[in-house]
């Protein structure tokens, strides 16, 4: 094995590229549907009861000038559940509006990323020797927060202030009305 200490100037072409890499792997946890759909499952958990779901249903549908009766809202309530659009957001994205009744947010807060030393020299464009090399001073430097693996790779953390919004919309409503 090469024993010899990397330059600085490598170690800072790697760390960009394992940067690059692990914002790719953020973006992809905080944007993209796939991601989101991932969530789905968890208003039906709890997230609609805590949260008054009903109660907070009522009003809004009120407030937007749509029935809102009881037995309206039981009629609807597990569409609300099985076909409500979500979207990516921040956790001081805002809450209910007349135009977006949000059903139920989750924070996505921090990501881990696995990087096993073949993965991350793969990544890298380099052998495994620079890699362990690299991996051992991006855990002694600083720069990210990594938890060593045995293989000479690591796990990485990046958090979060995003989350994934669950909501309707009144003309979601409405077609349910005419539907």
């Amino acid at each position: 094995m090469n024993t010899k200490k990397m330059k600085a100037e490598r170690y800072k072409e790697l760390a960009e590229i394992l940067q690059t890499a692990i914002d790719s792997q953020v973006e992809y946890e905080t944007e993209h549907d796939d991601s989101g759909a991932n969530y789905s499952h968890l208003i039906r958990e709890g997230g609609w009861s805590y949260s008054n779901g009903p109660e907070r249903l009522k009003e809004w549908l009120e407030e937007n000038g749509l029935p809102h009766d009881e037995d309206f809202i039981e009629s609807i309530e597990d569409d609300i559940l099985d076909w409500c659009e979500y979207e990516s957001g921040h956790i001081f994205s805002g809450g209910t509006t007349k135009e977006k009744f949000i059903i139920d947010s989750y924070a996505v807060g921090e990501i881990e990323m696995q990087f096993c030393l073949p993965d991350l020299a793969n990544i890298l464009e380099t052998d495994e020797d620079e890699a362990r090399e690299f991996s051992k001073m991006a855990q002694s430097e600083n720069d990210f927060c990594l938890r060593p693996e045995r293989d000479g790779g690591f796990l990485a953390y990046e958090n979060t202030d995003a989350v994934w919004q669950f909501f309707i919309a009144p003309a979601w409503v409405k077609d349910r009305i005419e539907g």
